[in-house]
């Protein structure tokens, strides 16, 4: 099988990238008809561009690289002449672009396009002035056509598109272990609220099974209690993600941490330092039965060539049936980025359809454009499908809809310390305190019910 630029090893990357540095001029190859095209001479500084492109991501995970390296496929067949250099980060979310993006975009070092969550997460960008609007490669890709409206909202601020979102997540997904299950004669589809999981969780313990759910690092536990006040109801998630929650003696703010004791209780005890492909190993070697997890969790699953509804499942976190934690994926067009032409090429190709069949299927997404060809998709990804026709609440995740200045601090201090200590007072108290302190970062209103 042909290998991709993406599978080089580092020599190589280096050896090429010596030899674009001498090509000036160059001339693209035509825009593939699945690819929308956009005003790209626009956008040159200068006639001695280089023919190359730096993109920067977190996908990092083997589902991950897959599905990246399927994109960066595509994008060499349209353009085979153009040096792509991907640069993986082994970070995620706030951290990679605090740690590694926003000060090269502030030294002026940006690269031609990155990727990040739509909203709050990419905020800082826009408030510095360092991206450009993509405004054109939305109205070329028709992506208001096949896309639903909060997909729009999320990737505009004034009125205008920043980003370009790639995938649709959903991250109210608990996976499970088929054979597990089966094994202590649990039946997955009658997992529906709280009680009856625990219930299963109780039994599995009494089989043998130490953790029967498995849990990663911070930004995961995060996950859970993020979906755990989902389950609590879309209004009070709308009141959480719009900062409204501010009593500490909130009694769905008290349940939701009640909840989530009990959930720990259940998890191995160095969740602090497992990452959260590894929680998901667990799963897929059968050690635990459970993982709470966005369903970027199912690329794990395909790459070991684990089958859906034979060897894995999932169902939506209990309670939360009738919702869709989206958790998008975008790119985006930095200012003065050293190849803007590239840049306008790699948007184009992951605004189009071409693009979204390439790396969704991989990662266990499903496409943000309603014309995708269903048929490359797995099972599991067309459940996902009809789910996010059928739901009636889309609920933004946390990293989304609420300020860096309240999620940083929730991942990174409050969620570990509840972990490790299962403070309930203190925790409620942290949080609200902790909304209180950030309340005019809120600047959008999420209306969600």
């Amino acid at each position: 099988m042909k290998k991709s630029i993406y599978g080089k090893n580092c020599l190589f990357m280096v050896l090429l990238m010596i030899s674009v540095l001498i090509i000036t001029g160059c001339t693209s190859s035509p825009n593939d008809k699945n690819t929308p095209v956009v005003a790209e001479k626009s956008l040159a500084t200068n006639k001695t561009e280089v023919n190359a492109l730096v993109i920067y991501h977190w996908w990092t995970s083997s589902g991950e690289s897959a599905a990246i390296g399927s994109l960066v496929d595509e994008f060499s067949k349209e353009y085979p002449d153009v040096a792509i250099m991907p640069a993986p980060v082994k970070s995620s979310g706030i951290d990679f672009h605090e740690k590694v993006l926003k000060p090269m975009v502030l030294n002026g070092e940006a690269p031609d396009s990155f990727q990040g969550h739509p909203g709050y997460e990419i905020k800082p960008y826009y408030d510095s002035n360092t991206l450009e609007t993509v405004d054109d490669i939305w109205a070329s890709s028709n992506l208001e056509s096949v896309t639903p409206k909060i997909i729009q909202d999320i990737n505009k601020f004034k009125g205008h598109y920043y980003s370009i979102p790639i995938d649709v997540h959903r991250g109210n997904v608990i996976w499970y272990n088929k054979q597990l299950l089966d094994k202590n004669g649990i039946d997955a589809s009658t997992l529906k609220d709280w009680d009856s999981f625990f219930n299963a969780c109780d039994k599995l313990k009494a089989s043998g099974v130490k953790y029967p759910i498995r849990m990663g690092e911070g930004w995961t536990a995060g996950e859970v209690l993020e979906n755990i006040i989902a389950s609590e109801g879309p209004k009070f998630y709308e009141d959480w993600i719009n900062g409204k929650v501010t009593s500490a003696n909130d009694p769905k703010l008290l349940h939701a941490l009640e909840t989530f004791k009990k959930f720990l209780s259940y998890t191995n005890n160095d969740s602090a330092t497992t990452g959260w492909n590894d929680a998901v190993g667990s799963v897929i070697s059968g050690d635990s039965a459970f993982n709470l997890m966005g369903d970027w969790a199912n690329g794990e699953f395909k790459i070991v060539g684990m089958k859906y509804g034979i060897d894995y499942g999932t169902f939506p976190v209990p309670g939360t049936s009738d919702e869709y934690i989206t958790d998008v994926d975008t790119f985006v067009r930095p200012k003065g980025a050293a190849h803007p032409a590239n840049s306008v090429k790699w948007l184009n190709l992951v605004a189009s359809k071409a693009g979204q069949d390439a790396f969704n299927p991989k990662k266990g997404s499903i496409s943000v454009r309603s014309d995708s060809d269903i048929s490359l998709y797995d099972d599991y990804q067309k459940s996902a499908i009809a789910d996010f026709k059928a739901v009636h609440y889309y609920l933004p995740s946390r990293g989304t809809g609420m300020p860096n200045s309240v999620v940083v601090p929730f991942n990174n201090v409050i969620v570990p310390e509840f972990v490790r200590d299962k403070d309930i007072t203190k925790t409620a108290e942290d949080v609200t305190k902790l909304i209180k302190k950030s309340s005019a970062d809120f600047i959008t209103t999420w209306s969600l019910t």
